[in-house]
Order: C-alpha cells, then sequence, then structure tokens
C-alpha cells in the first residue's frame, strides 16, 4: 500500500490527495483517453471484463456483508450475484482484505467529509457502474452525487438495484456521468456540478489502465474543484507496475 499527496497537481489546499494502490480486483479492459476529459473504456460484448470485475467486487461486498462482524454493510451486493454463486473460504476474504478494508476507509471519509460541509454537499464517484454507496450510504439532506462509470454497466445495475427496492436518502439527488461523453468536465457541469463549492471524489472501480488514464481524471478533477475539496480512492496495481521510471518520478515531482 503507497500513500500519496496531490495536492499540487489537484490544487487541494486543506485536504490532501490520498491514493492507495490495490491489487485485489481485475481491471482487464484497456482505456484510452481524449484531451477533452474523457476516459474510454473499450467495449467488449462477447465476454465482458469490465462487467466481471464489477460483479467480482459486488462478490466480495456482499461475503463481507455476511460476515458476524462486518466492516460495512452493502444490503444490495447481492441483486447483482448469480444465485449460483458460491461464497469462497476465510483464505479468500484474507486475500480480498485490502479491497474491504479501502472500501470501508472511503465510506468513513464520504460520510464524514458531507457532515462536515453546510448547505449543498457534492460527492463524484468514479465507479465500475456498480456503487452501491448512492443508496446504502447515509446522506443528509441536499446532497448531490455524482457517478462516473461505464454506461452499460450502470444502467444494468440501476435496473436491478430499483428492482430490489434501493431508494436515494430523502432530499438527495444522483446523476450518472458515462465514462464513454465525450467531455466530462461539460457533462458534469450541465448536470450540476458547481465547481464554486467544495466537494469530495472518490475513486474505486473506475476502469484505469495507465498512468496517463490517471493523469487524465486529476486534469478533469482540477478543472472542477474548488478550495476544500478532497480526492481519494484505488488504483489497480498495473497502474504502477506497468509505468516504472519516468512517468512515475514525473507524477511525484508534481506532488
Amino acid at each position: 500500500m503507497y500513500g500519496m499527496y496531490c495536492s499540487t497537481i489537484l490544487g487541494f489546499s486543506h485536504n490532501p490527495a490520498t491514493v492507495f494502490f490495490n491489487k485485489s480486483i481485475p481491471y482487464a479492459s484497456k482505456t484510452s483517453t481524449t484531451k477533452n476529459g474523457s476516459f474510454r473504456a473499450k467495449p467488449n460484448d462477447e465476454n465482458d471484463p469490465l462487467l466481471q470485475a464489477a460483479i467480482n467486487a459486488a462478490s466480495l461486498r456482499l461475503q463481507e456483508t455476511l460476515q458476524p462482524e462486518p466492516l460495512f454493510h452493502d444490503p444490495y451486493a447481492g441483486c447483482f450475484i448469480s444465485p449460483q454463486f458460491r461464497f469462497d473460504d476465510k483464505k479468500q476474504r484474507s486475500s480480498s482484505l485490502h479491497y474491504l478494508l479501502t472500501t470501508k476507509f472511503i465510506d468513513d471519509k464520504l460520510v464524514g467529509f458531507v457532515n462536515q460541509t453546510d448547505g449543498l454537499k457534492q460527492v463524484v464517484l468514479l465507479t465500475d457502474g456498480m456503487d452501491t454507496r448512492p443508496y446504502r450510504l447515509r446522506w443528509p439532506t441536499l446532497t448531490r452525487i455524482f457517478d462516473i462509470s461505464p454506461d452499460r454497466i450502470f444502467k444494468e445495475a440501476t435496473e436491478k438495484l430499483q428492482g430490489n427496492g434501493a431508494k436515494l436518502p430523502k432530499g438527495c439527488l444522483l446523476r450518472h456521468i458515462p465514462l464513454e461523453s465525450s467531455n466530462i468536465q461539460q457533462t458534469l457541469s450541465a448536470d450540476g456540478f458547481n465547481g464554486n463549492r467544495s466537494s469530495i471524489w472518490a475513486i474505486q472501480g473506475l476502469p484505469v489502465m495507465t498512468l496517463s488514464s490517471f493523469e487524465e481524471i486529476l486534469i478533469t478533477v482540477s478543472g472542477l474543484a474548488t478550495k476544500g475539496c478532497s480526492f481519494l480512492g484505488v488504483l489497480p496495481a498495473q497502474v504502477v507496475e506497468t509505468n516504472i521510471g519516468d512517468e512515475v518520478t514525473c507524477l511525484d515531482s508534481q506532488m
């Protein structure tokens, strides 16, 4: 696990970013980026690795929820899992502990931020499309949640969530920003994101394969975030492992 401070890149004065590099969840699909703030995931309908990665993550949350003393409770993770799903033993839970701990960490940071923010609260989740946080966390009134994720996975997940009675807390709003959008910044602003107000950004599950893809994300965040904003989350290990050398040094030099 590595802690990285990204306050220079993100322009955060009081809340430096915390980034954890996670080896527990595979990201099998490559992504490409554009200069206008779009992070494109290449689709593969025949054998969708993005969908499988999202289901794998949901299965870990379901297994944790069913533990005698779970780190967190996700009552909706089961709606994404096949009835034929078989739970792994304690060894599997041990190997996925990093994912579980970072999920708990992100949950606590998100809830803590919005509870300490007066007026409008803005939460941006960069996810795999099956993130249940908008429904399972206790958001206060006037919380706006923006989910940036693969469009086809989010739509399928939303249908299953609504079919299982998932509802947003009263007075809260959820907006989906398709990962395939030609301009993420513009779409966020058009859907009501206010760059003049504080916000918290969390990445977990978003298909990011290269360091340059992550840098594009930071550019988008820095273009919309204001003083007092926070950025935290999880990156797949290959972002680091396949970019050892000049690129990592360059990224570190900007922090």
